[in-house]
Formats: structure tokens, sequence, C-alpha cells
């Protein structure tokens, strides 16, 4: 597919200009906007799009204003990142940083699957809602022309206190020295690498409020029944069977040493009880295996013998006052040290009967 690089060439003396004045104007003036600087390109450089909104090019604004630039992030050709900056493209750097670190995000464990929504706030705390589920638990009333049974209710109710939105993130202090003969190809390992770990920061977290609760919920209900100590299969069978419908377990949440529990009992390692193509041992994915339909989820800072059955369409909501953003001045007038890439927000429980403990 061609891409048309007209209205970016345009743009191009723009991004010139402000990157040998260094000067961050159209990061704050997206930020005013609440966009981030992609956002606000595609909005004077719009991508070609389907019905559904989906761009439709090979390349989205950003990268072709990297196009247009001669920025190269990959191959044999790529850039240092010295080159990127002295050169005209200087100020699409913090964005280049940021959408790299997002990809590093999503790349090994995405936390937005364990979240049924994601709505923005102001802040700095939130008022959580859940669904009320004790009355919408019984059986459906049935009114006739003479009157009958009262129908069942479902209620949304705010919880009783507000939850505090948090700064969370990561500072990188890369040494210019050390960085600048690095490819961009090179280079954006490192970010991909920082991007999971804050990915597993969220997760750690998720984990704790569906565990706990969220300082304004309940904290899961224990549904073990079996022998104290021991993992087996039976007891994760019961924990898939304890959830009431319409909740189903789609995740399981637990430590390393757990999930490597659940990975070696007998019935997920024998192909014929398990289809073959699917064996973790075989792809070396935990996503490839799904004991009772629930993906596995490596927890770095779980609990011990507490794994945490979620069902991600239903359970948790994240509450967003600020997405993920870098310090766009650290990264042009420092040269890369002591910058942070940060996220504000707070998850809450939205249906608490959407997560149930294993604690064996």
């Amino acid at each position: 597919m061609s891409v048309d690089l007209s209205q970016a060439t345009k743009l191009k003396s723009t991004v010139v200009e402000h990157s040998r004045a260094g000067n961050l104007a159209l990061y704050h003036e997206a930020q005013e906007a609440g966009l981030t600087l992609t956002e606000w390109l595609e909005l004077k450089d719009p991508s070609p799009r389907d019905e559904q909104g989906r761009i439709q090019s090979d390349l989205d604004a950003f990268e072709r204003q990297l196009a247009v630039q001669n920025v190269v992030t990959n191959g044999r050709e790529a850039i240092t990142v010295e080159q990127f900056f002295v050169g005209g493209a200087l100020i699409l750097l913090p964005e280049y940083i940021l959408r790299e670190i997002k990809r590093g995000y999503t790349m090994v464990q995405d936390p937005s699957e364990l979240v049924a929504v994601s709505v923005p706030e102001q802040g700095p705390t939130v008022r959580p809602i859940y669904l009320q589920t004790d009355d919408a638990k019984k059986t459906a009333g049935k009114r006739g022309v003479g009157g009958g049974s009262a129908y069942p209710k479902v209620q949304l109710l705010y919880r009783d206190k507000e939850a505090a939105i948090l700064d969370r993130g990561r500072q990188f202090d890369f040494s210019y020295r050390v960085v600048k003969n690095q490819k961009l190809a090179e280079f954006r390992v490192f970010l991909w690498w920082i991007g999971a770990q804050i990915a597993y920061d969220e997760i750690d977290t998720i984990y704790d409020v569906a565990l706990n609760g969220d300082n304004t919920s309940p904290a899961a209900t224990d549904v073990f029944d079996g022998t104290a100590g021991t993992l087996a299969y039976s007891d994760l069978v019961h924990l898939a069977s304890s959830f009431d419908v319409p909740a189903q377990m789609t995740h399981i949440l637990a430590t390393r040493n757990d999930i490597e529990g659940v990975l070696n009992m007998s019935p997920f390692k024998d192909a014929t009880t398990f289809t073959a193509k699917d064996l973790f041992q075989v792809t070396g994915r935990l996503s490839s295996l799904m004991p009772m339909n629930a993906k596995l989820v490596v927890v770095p800072n779980a609990s011990a013998t507490k794994l945490m059955g979620i069902d991600g369409r239903f359970a948790i909501r994240e509450s967003v006052a600020q997405p993920l953003m870098i310090e766009a001045d650290k990264v042009i007038e420092r040269k890369l040290e002591t910058a942070v890439v940060s996220k504000e927000a707070v998850y809450t429980v939205m249906v608490d009967d959407a997560r149930k403990l294993l604690d064996y």
C-alpha cells in the first residue's frame, strides 16, 4: 500500500524548527488538549481510516514524520541515538521512546486483559461504583395480569469511601555516553524491557486489589476446601466452578512457583488429555495452556499459595487521571538522564463476585 507523505512533508518544517530550538511547545499543546504527540500529529496529518476508525495505512502520522525526516528505526540502516539528537527530528525523540515503552508494555503480558474497563478521571480520588449482586441472584420474578412476584433488583451503588489515584512509573537514567552510539534497533529493546516492567508493576497492583480489595471493597472470598498445603487438579476445578453465572473465571493470577505447580499437574502434561499443540511444553507460552479455560498470569509479588481467579470482563475497573507519559523536557535537556515515565491511575473492584481466592 502506498503512503501519502504530502501532508507530512508540509509539517516537516515545523518539526525541524522546533527541534533546532529544542522547543517542546508541540508537546504542551498536545497535553493541553489531552492528547499524545502522535494523536496531535493525526489531527494535522490524518491517516485514512475504515468505518470502525482503525488506521488503514502502513504508517501512522508519527511514523510518517519519521519517514520524511529519514529516521530509520530498524534494520541495517537504523540511525544511532546521537543522530536522533542532532538531527531535525529531535522533538520526536520523547514520543518515540514513549511509543516503544508502550510496545513493551503489551509485549509479554498486557495488563488491559485483566481490566473490565478503563475510564478517564480528574482525580485525585474516585468514588468507586460497583454492582450489588445479592438480590440479582434471585430467580427472575414472573408477573401476570393479577400481579405476582417482585422482580429481583440489580443495583449500581457507590462504595462508602473514595479511592486515591496513585502515580506509578519507572525512572531511567541512561548515560548519554553509553547510549549515543547505539542503533535505535538495539536501543528500543531496552525500552521494551522497561515497558514490560511497568506492565508487571500494574499486574502486581491488580492482583493485590483483587485479593485484598481496594480499601473500599471487601477482600476476595476464599473458596479452598481441599487438603491444606497441597494444590490439586480438583482444587482448580472447584475454583472455576465457584464463580456464579454470569461470571466465569478467565484468568488465574499467582506466583511463579504456583503457576509451575499448575503446569506440572498431570492433566496439563498429557497430550491425550489436553490438546497437544497447546501444551506449554510445545509453545512455551503460558497463554497457550488454559486450565479451566483460564489464562495463567505470573504475578511477581503475589502471595505464595494464594491463587486469584478473576473474570477479566467484570472484576476490575481502572480509573486513569493521566495515561502513561514521559518527561519530554528531561529527555531533550538532560539527554535521557533521570527521565521518568509514569501513569496516574487507581484500580477498583466493580463486581465482587467476579473474583475468587484459592488459598491452599
